[in-house]
């Protein structure tokens, strides 16, 4: 009982730090520093008093030691929130729904804390990649990282990542006069085994059929009672749970297989509310996604940059749509309503390391052990480099051929943690692997994209935005979501200094510029130097819009401007914060 009230004050902690830390970053509460590395925070009923350092984000990195309320210990993260709410500004509809998400979060994250108990840095990092990924943080900038609405305490142990548990698919054969659409080639052979494959044979090797694989939650909670009338007509059939076993990824709802884990990602449809919007599977991202990442593929293996970089993709295959047909008829129909039976196939990030290689998703090196240890630490260790080298190589495997993709494409995409993988040979950077960004791909406004080479196709196809907002995509997607928890790790446990990270990032950057002369108009157009940046905002957009079923997806606000790390001006600036 001891040790679980331990790990009960420990994620109670470190919500209560992530929750001052972001909305001082995105400037809904102002702590102020008292003196040294002391900040305190005055709610007009309470003062909170605790241990940060500013970074140059112009965010508090604070320190893993107590936090107090009017001079006391405390470990309360939904009471911090309650004395924050004047600064929030949430209703209180929306606030009591935002304590069930943080509840929830309380929930999920206590179950990894006693999971990751007691395992080093070391240790975590000999684990196979789906079972490390099992026990990793989740998105760092969302209050609510693991909300789960509509989940209880059963489902948590039995579907979620820190539970470890393996995962058997639901699956149906839909006929195609249901409506069911089909892009690509979805592959379920992959997911079954040889007699199950000559038991389904009929099913697969029918024209008019297709085999959609379902998560058991979302048959139990909605394909049973939504799909009624299908399944009852006879041209929607329950198969049963059957085929390999898989682990869900940090997103949940993709899920990689234990049996075979070269073998592809599956990635269902899942009715539940988790970070910023319900996780079910829209169909238009679908109809582009194989070919999009074809191209994107062929694209890296003929470009000279990419190419030498190793830019590599995990290529959408095949993906399964099947519309509720009553919600069809009602077009302005909450999205998730939309978006209830869907299935994607897609290679596993598994499948890329060669021999000798190592892959894990960027999040792997923002991660701590339940000591505080980073692995990023000791992946440094070993693959026996200085930190400025692995760095350097970090950079140039990895961020510039995310900004190449800009520059020379006009594509924008939105490279986080968790759908950013990084092969390493021997422990250091290899290349960058990119999955799941075919929801969030934009083309730049003009005829950038086509002189390029973007095939027409996807030009007419995909949104295009002016430039500033496509920088956000790698600003915001890599560099805020990412970079901004990596380099705190690395000054405090590596004693390399966050000026100094920032420093070295900006002049692989203008090494990179000096390197392609021919993209300069491109550089000022895209233009990650700049002096301030546009600070985009996630959990503002909760609290403002609350919990009230929407047509569409929610979408990012912004907060007052960022002083951009990478501009010169900004280096003096960081040396005095250091100090």
């Amino acid at each position: 009982m001891m040790e679980n009230a331990n790990h009960w004050q420990t994620v109670n902690h470190r919500l209560m730090a992530r929750t001052l830390a972001e909305c001082a970053y995105e400037g809904i509460i102002s702590p102020r520093r008292v003196y040294g590395d002391q900040y305190e925070l005055d709610t007009g009923q309470h003062r909170y008093r605790f241990r940060a350092r500013r970074t140059p984000w112009d965010f508090l990195w604070i320190r893993p030691h107590p936090i107090l309320r009017d001079g006391y210990p405390v470990s309360d993260a939904i009471q911090l929130v309650l004395d924050c709410r004047e600064a929030l500004a949430m209703s209180d509809i929306t606030l009591g729904n935002f304590i069930e998400e943080l509840n929830n979060t309380l929930a999920g994250d206590l179950l990894r804390q006693q999971n990751l108990a007691n395992q080093t840095a070391s240790q975590l990092l000999d684990l196979p990649p789906a079972r490390l990924e099992a026990l990793l943080d989740g998105h760092p900038k969302v209050l609510a990282n693991r909300g789960r609405l509509g989940w209880g305490m059963d489902d948590l142990h039995r579907y979620s990542p820190e539970a470890g548990q393996p995962v058997v698919p639901r699956w149906l054969a839909a006929h195609r006069a249901t409506g069911l659409r089909v892009f690509g080639q979805p592959t379920p052979e992959q997911c079954l085994t040889a007699s199950e494959r000559q038991e389904l044979a009929p099913w697969l090797d029918s024209g008019d059929w297709q085999l959609v694989p379902v998560h058991p939650w979302q048959w139990q909670h909605h394909i049973q009672p939504q799909y009624a009338a299908m399944l009852q007509a006879g041209n929607l059939v329950d198969l049963g749970s059957r085929g390999s076993r898989y682990l869900p990824q940090q997103s949940i709802r993709t899920l990689s297989n234990v049996d075979e884990p070269t073998a592809c990602d599956l990635k269902l449809s899942l009715t539940i509310l988790n970070t910023s919007c319900y996780r079910g599977i829209p169909p238009e991202p679908m109809a582009l996604a194989p070919a999009l990442s074809r191209w994107l593929s062929a694209t890296a293996s003929t470009d000279p940059f990419l190419s030498a970089t190793g830019l590599t993709v995990q290529q959408e295959l095949g993906g399964v749509h099947l519309p509720q047909p009553h919600q069809q008829q009602v077009d302005g129909t909450p999205y998730r309503y939309r978006e209830m039976l869907g299935a994607v196939w897609r290679e596993s990030l598994a499948s890329k390391p060669a021999a000798g290689e190592q892959g894990w998703i960027f999040a792997v090196l923002m991660q701590t052990d339940a000591a505080g240890t980073p692995l990023v630490a000791e992946i440094i260790r070993r693959s026996g480099w200085s930190v400025e080298d692995w760095l350097t190589r970090l950079f140039d495997r990895v961020t510039l051929p995310l900004y190449h993709l800009l520059c020379c494409y006009g594509i924008g995409l939105v490279a986080h943690g968790q759908n950013l993988g990084v092969i390493f040979r021997h422990f250091r950077p290899e290349r960058v692997v990119l999955k799941d960004f075919h929801g969030d791909l934009r083309l730049v406004e003009g005829d950038l994209p086509g002189r390029a080479g973007v095939p027409e196709s996807l030009t007419l196809a995909l949104p295009r935005l002016p430039p500033a907002h496509l920088l956000h995509d790698l600003y915001t997607g890599h560099l805020v979501t990412g970079l901004r928890f990596l380099s705190p790790l690395l000054e405090d446990h590596l004693g390399y200094p966050e000026r100094d990270f920032y420093r070295l990032l900006h002049d692989r950057l203008q090494q990179y510029q000096r390197e392609h002369p021919q993209l300069a108009t491109r550089f000022a157009q895209f233009d990650l130097l700049s002096p301030a940046m546009a600070r985009v905002c996630l959990n503002r957009v909760r609290f403002r819009i609350g919990y009230g079923d929407d047509a569409s997806r929610p979408t990012p606000t912004l907060g007052p401007d960022l002083p951009n790390p990478l501009h010169p001006r900004n280096h003096h600036t960081m040396e005095i914060c250091h100090e």
